[in-house]
């Protein structure tokens, strides 16, 4: 079945052909473009020459590990959003996954409601960041987090995730950054580390 082009691209990374063929039927009756690969390799060259609006990729595969996929993605194509799919026995592969800045995950066996609610919820905050003028300051708010991680990379947990922000808050309103954007890059980093902290706590159990 072919996906009609009226809305994101999908690329969607899984060593099932059974799998890639289930996610794309599914996504192509919501109007969605899919493109399935097998490995990460072929994953990483599709990512060199394609512009993908969103990526499904599971992070257990032959040759490249979804995760190397991962953190290559992140860093050469930062704006596009990656929802990493898991066993359900390997929540620590996800926390991972998300401290790295994967959007969302997904665990199998999955319903595929739940996928689409997350593919639909990650593209509606990506077309968010992209329209609204925020999108520049969001990006050097960012920056400048690294930059402070960087400084205090011997701190971990809460401490280092509450330390990052403030310095960040404190950097940011000496450059005279906008107040509101300040706010709402604060908050939605409280959230990220929130959703990891709820993450840790269920392996810890």
């Amino acid at each position: 079945m072919q996906c009609v082009q009226t809305k994101p691209e999908v690329l969607i990374v899984d060593d099932e052909r059974s799998i890639t063929d289930l996610l794309s039927e599914d996504l192509a009756r919501e109007g969605y473009h899919c493109v399935e690969v097998l490995t990460g390799e072929d994953a990483l060259e599709k990512l060199s020459v394609n512009i993908f609006d969103i990526v499904l990729l599971d992070l257990k595969l032959p040759g490249i590990s979804g995760m190397d996929v991962l953190r290559e993605s992140i860093l050469t194509h930062p704006e596009t959003p990656i929802i990493v799919v898991t066993g359900s026995g390997d929540i620590q592969t996800a926390v991972e996954a998300m401290k790295i800045g994967a959007a969302d995950y997904i665990t199998k066996p999955f319903e595929l409601e739940k996928v689409n609610k997350s593919v639909e919820a990650v593209l509606k905050t990506r077309a968010i960041k992209k329209t609204t003028p925020k999108e520049a300051w969001m990006e050097c708010l960012d920056d400048i987090a690294r930059g402070v991680e960087t400084r205090w990379d011997f701190l971990t947990g809460h401490i280092m995730n509450t330390t990052v922000i403030e310095q960040t808050v404190e950097i940011a309103r000496k450059m005279t950054i906008p107040q509101k954007y300040i706010e709402q890059w604060a908050q939605t980093r409280r959230k990220h580390f929130e959703r990891v902290k709820v993450l840790d706590a269920l392996l810890a159990m």
